[in-house]
């Protein structure tokens, strides 16, 4: 079992980043190499995606399954499948927070279950790989809840009301 953690900031109000990423509509293009996107529902969709770890590169195909916790703070999801002969188990935990300048903080937890002929590749390979699919899921996140922090800000003032020039 490996385990992968991590938190960033965001400067949007909670809500807004608990609905986003809860929509795997909007989640779904973040992931990289992500192939195909099929949404059964709000929490269970599946995905195929590109991985290669050393000289072993292959597609994957994933299903995830996301549960609430606690609305709009925490959530966890089961991500399960296989490819390439190898099989994956993870299980991740979400968790919101206030910061005080009006942001939302998001602190992730991963653990995963590795079998077949990627765990045999070796540990160094698998938290490198790992680290870099992660690092670039979470730049694509911030890339994305920016988009949407920009759209807020020009959806504010176009709705403000124009100064009185009495």
């Amino acid at each position: 079992m490996r385990t992968y953690q991590g938190d960033f900031v965001i400067d949007l109000p909670r809500q807004t980043v608990w609905e986003f990423v809860m929509d795997p509509q909007r989640v779904g293009p973040c992931v990289p190499d992500l192939l195909k996107l099929d949404v059964e529902s709000e929490t269970r969709f599946h995905t195929l995606v590109r991985v290669g770890v050393g000289p072993v590169r292959g597609k994957f195909n994933l299903t995830v399954e996301v549960a609430v916790t606690e609305p709009e703070e925490s959530a966890e999801l089961s991500v399960r499948g296989g490819g390439m002969g190898s099989r994956v188990d993870m299980k991740a935990k979400l968790n919101l927070s206030d910061t005080e300048s009006g942001g939302t903080k998001l602190d992730w937890r991963c653990d995963a279950a590795i079998s077949g002929p990627i765990a045999s590749l070796g540990g160094r390979m698998i938290d490198n790989e790992a680290r870099k699919i992660t690092e670039k899921l979470f730049a694509n996140l911030r890339e994305a809840l920016s988009s949407v922090s920009e759209q807020v800000a020009a959806t504010s003032t176009e709705t403000a009301e124009p100064e009185s020039t009495d």
